[in-house]
Order: structure tokens, then C-alpha cells, then sequence
């Protein structure tokens, strides 16, 4: 069993990873988010290695977005934990209206700043908790990259709340959370679990699909994806819920063995109804023989 004085492995020594968590409050989220941003936002934001990766994985990302945007062109989207705008400045051209949120000062300070060139787009300071500043159903689609797992579950549900509100009606809620049960999510996981993060914390949590699924269906969205790394999309709607054949696949991704068994019992029911019709014919055929030969008598 690893020890507190065990070293730990995998470490970048870098100097995102001598910040830590001081403590569980909005303040303390918002300061650590501030320092990340002065010390290096391009990595604190998505991990790459420069200026031409980072802008790579905004087009990337953006692209895949975009396809949920009205096909008009006119569409309004929001996105919560935008950062220094990695995303926003490659969706731009896609939308009439873009907004972004973040909780950190410095990082919109640098988006406003990368952006002033793009009129339709606006940054907010938000108090990382709600959407505040943000107007009831004003957007399209409601976004999130990679956000939701550096704050408490309580704060992430809140969000997607929060985000119902300002969808306008069959408006589209999309996000991405790292599945711990997946094996690379884990290994994640796993390395957070070492020894040096419980001196230095970082701020990271991790989903099942079904918590994700829970969390949209009690926030009142109908929820019509979730994938195996947890890129969520649900929709704005008078009902909430989940379809049959996702919560089947909720079902696998959650236990792999158990929809397995679930499949064999499907296709022994399926194989029983064909025994029933096969006999049930059978059956018709044998009552009519006697009664063909009654006639013929």
C-alpha cells in the first residue's frame, strides 16, 4: 500500500504543478484559477505543449461544437469555463452571438484581450456558481470543455441547472467530464491519487455515465448522448428523461458484463417467441386436420 513519504511518479515539475488547492471555497477555486492563468494558461487551460497546439485543440474542438449550432447562422452560445477563449475564437465565425464565462479574472482579462477583434464575442467574470450575468432562454446551445471536473459535483449540477435556464426551449447542452470508469480516465485518476496531491491539491473530480445521466434528467433536460468518455448532450424540453435504447447503453458502459447478459437474455426471449409462433402454427395445423376430415366424411 503506498505510503504518504512514498515518492510519486509521472510528476512534469513544472510550475502549474507546485500550485495547489488552498481550500474548498469559491475564493479559493477563483485564486487558484487566477494563479494558473499568470503562471501558464496554455496549459492550465488544455494541457499543450505550445502556442500553434493549443490553438490546434480550440479549432478541434470548436469544430465539433459547431455542428449543434442552428444551420442559419444566427444561433447565440455560451460557454462555461471559456478561459482565454481557445474555444470562442474558432466557434465565431459560426454564431450571430457568442458568450463566454469563467471564473478566473486573469483568464478573461487575456480573453477579452486575444478577442478584441471579434465584435460578436463577449466575456464575463462569473462568480463560479451560476450564470448570473446571462439573460433566461437567450442561447442556443450551452457548452462546456473539460470545466465541470474542476469544481464540486454540488456546483457542477448547479451549472446544469443554471444552464436549462438560459437555454432558449429545445436549446442543446453539451460537455465532456472524465469517465473514471474508463482505463485511461483512471490512470488518471490514479496518478491524482498519488501522495504529492494530497500536499498540493488540485481540483479534480470524476463521473460514471449513469451519475452524468442522473445529474441532466433531475436538472430537467432530456439527455440524448452519452458516449464511453462522457461527452454529454441534452436538450432543453418540457420532458425530462432518457430513452430506452441510451439508458441501455448507460447500462453497458456502467457494468460491461451485465449488459452482456442483458443482450443473451434478449436473444433468449427472442428465440423463445419464434419456439411459441412455430408451435402455435403447429398447433392451428393439427385442429384443422380433423376438421378437413370431418367434411370429406
Amino acid at each position: 500500500m503506498p505510503k504518504l513519504s512514498d515518492p510519486s511518479s509521472g510528476l512534469s515539475r513544472g510550475a502549474l504543478e507546485q500550485l495547489e488547492l488552498e481550500g474548498d471555497s469559491l475564493g479559493d477555486h477563483r485564486q487558484f484559477w487566477d494563479r494558473a492563468a499568470a503562471v501558464d494558461a496554455i496549459r492550465a487551460i488544455a494541457d499543450q505543449e505550445d502556442a500553434s497546439s493549443f490553438e490546434t485543440s480550440g479549432m478541434v474542438d470548436a469544430a465539433g461544437v459547431a455542428t449543434l449550432l442552428p444551420a442559419t447562422g444566427r444561433g447565440a452560445a455560451l460557454e462555461i469555463g471559456c478561459g482565454i477563449g481557445r474555444v470562442l475564437q474558432h466557434l465565431a465565425p459560426r454564431c450571430h452571438e457568442l458568450h463566454g464565462i469563467d471564473i478566473s479574472a486573469e483568464m478573461v482579462e487575456q480573453a477579452r484581450r486575444r478577442l478584441a477583434h471579434l465584435s460578436n464575442v463577449h466575456v464575463h467574470v462569473g462568480n463560479g456558481y451560476d450564470l448570473g450575468p446571462l439573460d433566461d432562454e437567450s442561447f442556443d446551445l450551452v457548452f462546456s470543455q473539460f470545466v465541470f471536473q474542476h469544481m464540486p459535483k454540488t456546483t457542477a449540477y448547479n451549472y446544469f441547472v443554471e444552464a436549462r435556464r438560459v437555454l432558449r426551449p429545445d436549446g442543446l447542452l453539451r460537455f465532456q467530464v472524465p469517465n473514471i470508469l474508463s482505463d485511461e480516465h483512471f490512470a488518471a485518476f490514479h496518478h491524482f491519487a498519488q501522495p504529492w496531491f494530497v500536499e498540493h491539491p488540485y481540483p479534480m473530480h470524476f463521473y460514471t455515465p449513469a451519475e452524468v445521466a442522473s445529474l441532466l434528467v433531475r436538472a430537467g433536460f432530456w439527455v440524448e448522448d452519452i458516449d464511453g468518455v462522457i461527452i454529454a448532450v441534452a436538450r432543453k424540453t418540457d420532458q425530462a428523461g432518457i430513452g430506452g435504447a441510451l439508458v441501455e447503453r448507460v447500462v453497458g458502459l456502467e457494468h460491461p458484463t451485465m449488459a452482456q447478459r442483458l443482450g443473451e437474455l434478449e436473444r433468449m426471449a427472442e428465440e423463445l417467441e419464434r419456439m411459441r409462433r412455430r408451435l402455435a402454427v403447429r398447433a392451428a395445423n393439427a385442429l384443422r386436420r380433423p376438421l378437413r376430415l370431418r367434411r370429406g366424411g
